[in-house]
């Protein structure tokens, strides 16, 4: 096995069941159920006969005490032979887009103000491309950046607050989010997971999916299905509801399952957003 090459470099520029027809909701009461220039850049790279490669890029202030002044990092990797990414994310916003590419790329930016931001990259043994971006303690940060992935690349994201937009990813999806805004379109995954507390998802699918999983904590979701085929949809709720508007049959392969503590959950047929 090898992995592919990684680049990365940096700067600074200043348990029920409930079948229902299409258009009926659920609702329950309750039930079961994150001043100065950097002066040290480190990468490292190491391959090993698994092909373990390493980057890391950690920005460093004179002496190692940085100052309280506010710092722009620019953001770049790249990244190929990688069959998952797993991104820790800082509040701002992120741009996922599934494109016909063998290579994985991020580019952007991260400010921060204060103790200085941490950036680390690597690939691990079974091709899956960590980043972590994390702000200083007591040193507020934000990032802006966009990924570009291969389709078929499978996506990890986890989105203290901000903005989500994903297009095009036709592998599975995982997000865990909080404050945040989560768009989702031309979506061919087989599988969606996503935990959303204090916020809003919103996801079309063009391919009808095996799995989805949702979870609302003081959150509301639109899910937007295929509709000529059937889901098993389950739900579990303390308070808020589900609307179901997609064709339901107790054994369908196709399974849909909603846990809601005080939020919203809309599954809607595809077609109708045409």
């Amino acid at each position: 096995m090898h992995a592919g090459p990684v680049a990365f470099t940096g700067g600074r520029a200043g348990g029920m069941h409930y079948p229902r027809q299409a258009g009926q909701s659920v609702r329950m009461t309750p039930h079961l159920g994150r001043g100065t220039v950097p002066l040290v850049a480190a990468v490292a790279a190491v391959a090993i006969a698994a092909a373990l490669v390493v980057v890391a890029l950690v920005g460093a202030a004179r002496g190692g005490n940085p100052g309280p002044g506010a710092a722009t990092r620019q953001i770049s990797v790249t990244a190929g032979s990688v069959t998952a990414i797993d991104l820790q994310g800082v509040p701002g916003q992120v741009r996922i887009v599934g494109a016909a590419t063998g290579q994985v790329t991020v580019t952007g930016q991260l400010h921060w103000t204060g103790p200085h931001a941490v950036v680390a990259s690597r690939i691990d043994r079974g091709h899956v491309l960590r980043l972590s971006y994390r702000c200083a303690a007591a040193s507020p940060c934000t990032g802006n950046y966009l990924l570009v992935v291969p389709r078929r690349t499978a996506v990890v994201l986890r989105q203290p607050a901000g903005h989500v937009i994903i297009s095009g990813l036709a592998s599975s999806l995982r997000i865990m989010a909080g404050s945040v805004d989560v768009s989702a379109t031309a979506l061919r995954c087989p599988a969606l997971a996503a935990v959303i507390t204090s916020g809003h998802l919103s996801a079309t699918f063009d391919t009808a999916p095996q799995r989805v999983s949702i979870t609302l904590t003081s959150a509301q979701a639109t899910l937007r299905l295929p509709g000529m085929v059937s889901y098993a949809v389950s739900s579990q709720v303390t308070s808020g509801y589900v609307h179901v508007g997609i064709p339901q049959a107790s054994g369908a392969a196709r399974t849909v399952t909603a846990r809601i503590d005080s939020g919203e959950l809309e599954l809607l047929p595809t077609e109708l957003a045409h």
